[in-house]
C-alpha cells in the first residue's frame, strides 16, 4: 500500500493553532544559555521569543528535527522556498566569491553546506575552484561529476579528514537547531588561514522592521509571516550574528548588509537601493 502524499503547510494558516503541527521542543539561547522570553505568535501559532541578554530571536517551543525533515522538507519545500532565477543568482555567486577570493588570497577548495541542487557549486568551478557538496540529502542528481556530496546531518557527517580554504553556509543556519554548533564544525573543517562565509535574512532590516510594525498592530491579514517560522528556527541582525560567530570560537573579519540583486529592478533603482541600504545596515540580508 502507498504512502499518503506529504500535506503542503506553506499554502495554510493556522496549522499549530488548529493542531496539525504540534511544536514541542523548547530552545534556550545557543550564546547566552538562558530561556528566552516570547515576544509574538505568529499567523500559523509559532511562538516567537527573544533572549532577554544578547537579543538573538528564535522559535520556542518548535518542531522536533525529525518532524520537520518528514513533514516540513518535503516535495512541496523546493518549490515554494527555491526558485530564484539564474538571472538573480548569478550576480549573488559572483559578489559572494568575490569577497571569499579576496579574503583567503587565493583560489582553493570549498564545501558549499546546504548546497540544494548545486547551482553555487557550478558556478565555483567554472571560476577555478575545487568543489565539494553537503546538504541532508543529495538534490544534485549527480549532475555534478565526481564532485564529492556528503549528506546528512552536519554534525553526523565523516568528512575524512578533509580541510577547506572556505566553507559557505548561504541562508542554512537560520534552519539549524543549534547555529552556534553547526559554526564551531565549519570551524574545524577550515584550514588555519580559511574563511567561512555566512549568510541569513536580515531581521533588523528595514522591511522586516515595517512588517514588525504592521504585525503588531493587527495590519497583516497574516501576521509576522516574514518570520517564516515554519521552517526557519532562528532570526539574526549583523549583532547577534556576529555574537554567535564569535561563540562558536570564530573570529569575524567582516559583515556586510548588501541588497539582493533582483532582475525585475532596473539598474538605476538597483543603485539606489545600495546607496541607500547597504551603508544602514537595513537591507534584507546579512
Amino acid at each position: 500500500m502507498a504512502s499518503p502524499a506529504p500535506k503542503n503547510y506553506f499554502s495554510r494558516a493556522g496549522v499549530v493553532t488548529r493542531g496539525e503541527l504540534t511544536p514541542t521542543e523548547s530552545v534556550i539561547c545557543p550564546i547566552c544559555s538562558i530561556a528566552p522570553q516570547s515576544f509574538a505568535v505568529d499567523f500559523n501559532g509559532f511562538t516567537l521569543c527573544r533572549c532577554p541578554q544578547c537579543s538573538l530571536e528564535f522559535v520556542s517551543p518548535r518542531l522536533t528535527f525529525d518532524e520537520l525533515a518528514e513533514q516540513i522538507y518535503t516535495e512541496h519545500y523546493m518549490p515554494v522556498c527555491g526558485g530564484d532565477s539564474t538571472a538573480d543568482l548569478r550576480p549573488m555567486f559572483e559578489r559572494q566569491m568575490g569577497h571569499i577570493e579576496r579574503l583567503v588570497g587565493r583560489k582553493g577548495r570549498i564545501l558549499d553546506i546546504g548546497c540544494g541542487t548545486g547551482d553555487f557549486l557550478t558556478f565555483a568551478a567554472e571560476r577555478g575552484w575545487s568543489i565539494a557538496g553537503a546538504d541532508i540529502m543529495d538534490y544534485t542528481g549527480g549532475r555534478l561529476g565526481d564532485c564529492p556530496m556528503y549528506a546528512g546531518r552536519l554534525g553526523e557527517i565523516d568528512f575524512g579528514g578533509e580541510a577547506f580554504d572556505a566553507v559557505r553556509m548561504n541562508h542554512v543556519i537560520e534552519h539549524t537547531q543549534d547555529p552556534v554548533a553547526e559554526m564551531r564544525i565549519c570551524r574545524d573543517l577550515l584550514r588555519p588561514d580559511g574563511i567561512l562565509f555566512v549568510s541569513v535574512p536580515n531581521i533588523a532590516g528595514l522591511s522586516s522592521r515595517a512588517k514588525n510594525f504592521q504585525s503588531r498592530f493587527g495590519l497583516k491579514s497574516k501576521p509576522w509571516r516574514h518570520y517564516a517560522a515554519l521552517h526557519h528556527l532562528f532570526f539574526f541582525s549583523p549583532a547577534t550574528l556576529k555574537a554567535a560567530a564569535e561563540h562558536a570560537g570564530l573570529r569575524v573579519v567582516e559583515t556586510r548588509t548588501p541588497v539582493r540583486h533582483k532582475s525585475s529592478r532596473s539598474a538605476l533603482s538597483e543603485s539606489l537601493y545600495r546607496l541607500i541600504f547597504e551603508p544602514t545596515g537595513w537591507a534584507g540580508i546579512v
